[in-house]
């Protein structure tokens, strides 16, 4: 089974970097990358990927707004908030509008891990017949 991906931050080195973590594993697949949330939001209308990986810091629509938005057009998707500003109140920010994880730039190996808790969370989930939120 191949999962997708939709990666959003405004660094260009960022969405490079990370695509080439996820890319490794041979059944990941980035389906979309955006620059900011309001691309970010479009994105997910069109692509529905599994799993979306956001920042909290861009131009435009910060990285809670556009959860908050997302959430609202997919509740399914999970979303992973990847940022330099990890910390505990964003965190509890972040789960309020949907996030699902919260993981400092510092650590994109940690990243993999809870992606795959994820992916394996909502495998369970569609084989039981229930929506993951």
């Amino acid at each position: 089974m191949s999962f997708r991906f939709l990666i959003v931050d405004d660094s260009e080195l960022v969405r490079q970097g990370l695509r080439t973590v996820l890319q490794a594993n041979p059944s990941w697949e980035v389906c979309g990358e955006a620059a900011d949330g309001s691309s970010g939001v479009e994105m997910l209308k069109t692509l529905r990927p599994d799993v979306v990986i956001l920042d909290f810091q861009m131009p435009g629509l910060n990285g809670l707004e556009t959860a908050r938005r997302m959430s609202a057009v997919a509740p399914e998707v999970p979303i992973v908030m990847f940022t330099q500003h990890a910390s505990s109140e964003l965190e509890q920010h972040a789960r309020e509008v949907g996030i699902r994880s919260v993981v400092s730039k510092t650590n994109a190996f940690r990243m993999v891990g809870i992606i795959e808790t994820l992916l394996e969370e909502k495998q369970i989930n569609s084989v039981n017949g229930i929506r993951a939120n």
